[in-house]
């Protein structure tokens, strides 16, 4: 992707975007527009030799120039006959350049930063929720939407990249946007992909296990999270989790103002229980010497955790509790995120987006807490899983779930049994689970078997489509095949008219 500024400008100085960078083979080097991809560069562009986690951009210095690279920004000498422009680090170099071109967006806005291990998406959603109750043009880039205001809604990019950001947030100020909610995985900060971004607020929901190991060590993982705090602005403030163990250690380190979140510890923001069901839960939010009472229809101890760090971000922006407390209900359910199925079945149906063993052990605890009756839950294979990661979902699985279905988030009709296989090292008893790769079958499998009283869990795929289906190519998400059975073996179906009959699609339309 090229980043480019207005073809009436004659470009940025190199010196005046990298200060510290020092120009080999020319005195002067202006940037009107960059690239990271060799293979995408255009005549005029710079390009940026960025270092990945498989390939070097370094080694493709010359295939940029012959497409028409001007100069080369680099962490090394090389031998090609262009300018070039050393610098420590291409990835962070890489963004500042991005966001140079684009006029620096995140500093025209007060930008939110969500990062953690679980709750950023909810948490975010919710950030945004407030600041529309209290009338304030707010933008988001989540890993479920893009939005720039009013208008203008766009699916995510599937990574978190440098002039994809710059681009996004440049469009919050042309949307007349005044704030700006940005979700940040890990990895994102570990790659330096939020370089030149200015943050306002830093919420980290919390710190927890990385079984995958992506980041090498549990100390690498720490400090990437630790990462989105150079990123604050002078006089930015973070809020972080008091309850989470690794998030709390995490407070000696940080320099900047914070606030504190928690149900069991002393924080500056206070959540407590009052009553749960599986439909609902009532909690207060208390701060100061004020209190507020939220009811929402999302349950589970991490969403009150996830409303906890929202309403700090408020209380800092000047939004008063009661506005706060409105702005949470108003999110209702966030798709894909514990997301309940209602049909007037008598059993409770769940989706989420669960791929990992935390998320799935989350998910699972928090309708342990609400149900009696048994819980069905449908386990999904998902690419990017490690064999660890498998083997611990099926722990979870195992030790929370009464009937466990292990199939997978294709509905690919080619089956590698290999990674099932792995989910299934997680269990003393193999044979207790149920294998069903087929993911149409699979639902219909446990809402088949469900009784009055059950909870049904439906994980891997959250709001994401797993199928296209007829000449339309219709998108198919795990709400729709829910949704379809359900009203296809409800008995209220009868009370229906037959115009109102005819609007309900069949399972049998999905396979």
């Amino acid at each position: 992707m090229t980043t480019n500024l207005s073809s009436e400008m004659a470009g940025i100085p190199v010196q005046q975007i990298l200060p510290s960078a020092k120009l080999i083979g020319a005195n002067h080097v202006s940037i009107s527009s960059c690239c990271g991809h060799w293979q995408d560069v255009q005549p005029g562009d710079v390009y940026v030799a960025v270092i990945g986690s498989e390939i070097d951009g370094h080694e493709f210095a010359y295939e940029a120039i012959e497409k028409g690279a001007v100069a080369v920004v680099t962490e090394r000498l090389l031998a090609i006959d262009a300018p070039q422009i050393l610098v420590q680090d291409t990835r962070r170099s890489y963004g500042e350049i991005c966001h140079c071109l684009a006029g620096a967006p995140s500093q025209r806005l007060k930008t939110i930063g969500v990062s953690g291990t679980d709750g950023k998406t909810v948490t975010a959603h919710l950030i945004q929720s407030i600041l529309r109750a209290d009338q304030r043009a707010t933008g988001m880039i989540s890993s479920i939407e893009v939005t720039a205001g009013k208008e203008g809604h766009a699916l995510p990019n599937k990574q978190i990249n440098p002039p994809a950001i710059a681009e996004q947030l440049s469009a919050m100020v042309l949307g007349s946007c005044s704030y700006a909610i940005v979700e940040i995985p890990s990895m994102a900060l570990a790659n330096r992909s939020l370089s030149g971004v200015k943050l306002d607020v830093a919420v980290l929901t919390n710190v927890r296990r990385d079984p995958d190991n992506c980041h090498g060590n549990s100390n690498n993982y720490s400090r990437a999270f630790l990462r989105m705090l150079d990123h604050l602005n002078e006089g930015g403030l973070a809020v972080v989790n008091a309850d989470d163990p690794k998030s709390h250690f995490l407070l000696e380190k940080i320099a900047h103002p914070t606030l504190t979140i928690g149900v069991k510890q002393d924080a500056n923001v206070m959540g407590k229980v009052l009553q749960r069901s599986n439909c609902d839960q009532v909690f207060t939010i208390t701060a100061g010497s004020e209190s507020v009472v939220i009811r929402t229809a999302m349950i589970g101890d991490q969403h009150v955790y996830n409303c906890l760090a929202a309403a700090a971000v408020g209380l800092t922006l000047n939004i008063n509790l009661q506005t706060i407390a409105k702005g949470i209900e108003a999110a209702g359910h966030i798709a894909g995120r514990m997301q309940r199925i209602e049909c007037g079945q008598p059993f409770g149906v769940w989706i989420d987006s669960a791929t990992s063993a935390t998320q799935l052990a989350n998910a699972l605890r928090t309708l342990r807490q609400v149900v009696t009756g048994k819980i069905w839950c449908v386990c999904s294979v998902a690419e990017g899983q490690s064999k660890l990661q498998r083997r611990m979902m099926g722990e979870v699985a195992q030790r929370a779930a009464g009937q466990a279905v292990i199939t997978r988030t294709s509905a690919d009709p080619m089956v590698d049994y290999e990674p099932i296989h792995q989910v299934l090292d997680g269990f003393d008893k193999p044979e207790s689970a149920q294998v069903v790769p087929n993911r149409f079958k699979a639902i219909e499998w446990v809402l088949s078997r469900a009784k009055a009283g059950d909870a049904v869990l439906i994980a891997g795929c959250g709001e994401r489509p797993f199928a296209l289906v007829g000449e339309n190519k219709w998108t198919i998400a795990d709400s729709d095949v829910c949704e379809a059975w359900l009203y296809d073996n409800s008995s209220m179906l009868e009370e229906k008219s037959q115009a109102e009959v005819e609007t309900i699609l069949d399972i049998e339309d999905y396979r």
